[in-house]
């Protein structure tokens, strides 16, 4: 079986099978000089606990930007690049979901995967794109874990 990266394939995955796959695919994705620039922090952007966690928040987003701008190239000369890339994109995503920002306590696996889909029928091609879409995807998982606290 061709592993998708859709829900019922992540329910089914080892956790520690998922990020260690995907942190391989971000190691590929971005390469260690970009990912030491991202990573290398001013003294004024460390000077508070507030500000650190920012800039890690910031850059955590941008390197998953990064990595999923470089999906399409990495696969388009494979067979079924589509399809391919879809799966890589959808890992990445379960990356940023589930261990960048550890969303879990805010919104359902099941919930990011509905969102993870509506972002594929018209997905960024590049950094710049993927970093407005992700910063739409926190927006709108910070609405569902809002309906769900009031509920």
């Amino acid at each position: 079986m061709q592993r998708d990266y859709t829900l019922n394939c992540l329910l089914t995955m080892p956790r520690h099978d998922l990020e260690e796959f995907s942190l391989r695919v971000i190691g590929r994705m971005v390469p260690e000089d970009v990912m030491q620039e991202i990573f290398t922090f001013d003294q004024e952007e460390i000077d508070s606990d507030e500000r650190l966690k920012s800039t890690q928040f910031d850059a955590m987003l941008r390197m998953t930007a990064i990595a999923l701008g470089e999906v399409n190239t990495a696969f388009s000369d494979s067979d079924n690049a589509k399809q391919n890339s879809e799966r890589m994109i959808r890992l990445l995503l379960w990356h940023f979901y589930a261990i960048s920002f550890q969303l879990e306590e805010a919104i359902t696996l099941e919930q990011h995967c509905a969102e993870v889909e509506q972002i594929l029928m018209n997905a960024p091609d590049n950094a710049f794109g993927w970093v407005s879409a992700l910063t739409e995807l926190l927006h709108r998982y910070a609405t569902l874990s809002e309906q769900k606290s009031e509920s």
